[in-house]
């Protein structure tokens, strides 16, 4: 085990948001603390999904707070609960500029940076701390930008692309290493011209003590969510943004009733989350008249997803068509921790790991009449779905965090090698 390292993480995204980014380095955060690392986060207030910023947090231009031992350092960003593609860029760019200021006048002495994307201008307060302090700078990405929000239609300015490309290679030049979460990320940034050398794959994970000892939620608590108990339940649980494609899980829904209405009345699916598309959705399900078998439930804390997923019968995972295919999300390794079967829609990467796990069944994306026959395979043959879930367990277990984290602490050690910095405290006022 290296020495102990102060790491400073600059991320738009933290507890108690939900989604990847936030939940990522909660996770590595609290299991670094345990192998004797101090971590310190820089980080905006929260609002994700919802773009609401919580009362206790409202009314400040900074502040610092304790979470699970991670030093969280907070200050203002813009939100806005319109969730529009002008207010996110807004809410990014000002994350930026107000960690950018903070990486100049707060006092930390880490030993290495990290900055965790999307979005990519993490890097540029990433830069900064880097730069002013000295140390290395690591840069955690997740999805290439511009190219995946280029490829998905949400940026089509040209200038705006060339500005953010520029930024890319101004942002993996400053790093000592990359991380990336998937080998075909690796692959590409590699055809960029990022040196393979420095280029290291962290797959997303899951913290496997999460779902440990959990058991099934009480009837009278599924109830209370507004489900139905003893109906075979599909959940979706997450964040619902364009970028998850949630429309064909309403168009299985909408097919089995059709097809096979004797198995679509002991069928629910629970749709459960907040985000930009979650109106639009609700909306959808009351004009075609699918409020029988979709049902809504509001977004929950992080600690409560592990007994949800447990009580559900089948997980969904869903994403649009891309160009990207090497996007894998992080709740494909939660579905599968949960020991219940997995139904993915989507092209390219989550398909490949879901058939190597054999932990439920694939179909390509928006293909929702092939969703509908995958919800009905599960549905008619429970022996198979047990499987499903039993296989997705065991294949979960070799991307336990507590594992990754091994592979991410010798990244860091790596790079402080090199640099070889003094030691000093993480936050001094």
């Amino acid at each position: 085990m290296p020495p102990p390292l102060d790491i400073l993480v600059v991320s738009q995204f933290f507890a108690p948001e939900m989604g990847a980014p936030a939940a990522r380095f909660h996770d590595f955060g609290k299991l670094l603390i345990e192998r004797g690392h101090r971590i310190t986060v820089l980080t905006g207030f929260p609002n994700s999904p919802s773009g609401v910023v919580p009362a206790a947090y409202r009314g400040r231009l900074a502040m610092t707070e304790t979470i699970d031992g991670i030093t969280v350092l907070r200050g203002w960003l813009f939100a806005s609960p319109k969730l529009s593609k002008l207010t996110k860029a807004a809410g990014f760019a000002s994350f930026a500029a107000s960690a950018s200021l903070q990486a100049l006048v707060r006092r930390v002495a880490p030993d290495v940076v990290v900055a965790t994307s999307p979005p990519p201008t993490v890097g540029v307060p990433g830069m900064l701390l880097s730069r002013r302090l000295g140390v290395p700078l690591v840069f955690d990405v997740r999805d290439i930008w511009p190219e995946a929000i280029a490829a998905s239609g949400r940026l089509q300015s040209g200038a705006l692309i060339r500005a953010l490309e520029r930024l890319e290679r101004a942002i993996y030049a400053a790093s000592s290493a990359v991380t990336v979460v998937t080998d075909g990320k690796r692959e590409r940034l590699v055809e960029k011209g990022v040196p393979a050398e420095k280029v290291h794959v962290i797959p997303n994970g899951v913290d496997l003590r999460r779902f440990e000892d959990q058991q099934p939620l009480p009837e009278s608590a599924w109830r209370a969510l507004g489900l139905e108990p003893g109906r075979f339940t599909l959940m979706y649980a997450g964040i619902m943004n364009p970028p998850q494609g949630l429309d064909v899980l309403l168009g299985a829904a909408a097919e089995l009733r059709a097809a096979a209405p004797d198995l679509a009345a002991r069928f629910q699916l629970a749709m459960v989350g907040a985000g930009s598309e979650r109106a639009r959705l609700a909306a959808r399900v009351a004009d075609e008249g699918l409020g029988d078998v979709v049902r809504f439930v509001a977004e929950q804390p992080r600690d409560a997803i592990p007994p949800l997923l447990r009580s559900a019968d089948a997980i969904a995972v869903t994403l649009r068509p891309r160009k990207d295919t090497h996007t894998v999300p992080s709740k494909l390794y939660e579905a599968m921790a949960s020991g219940r079967p997995v139904l993915v829609s989507a092209d390219g990467a989550p398909a490949e790991i879901l058939r190597e796990a054999k932990a439920g069944l694939a179909t390509p994306a928006s293909d929702a009449a092939g969703l509908a026959q995958s919800i009905r395979a599960l549905l008619e043959d429970p022996e198979r779905a047990r499987a499903f879930g039993a296989q997705g367990r065991a294949y979960a277990s070799g991307f336990d965090r507590g594992r990754l984290v091994e592979k991410f602490e010798a990244v860091l050690a790596g790079v402080v090698g090199r640099r070889n910095p003094g030691r000093g405290p993480s936050v001094v006022g």
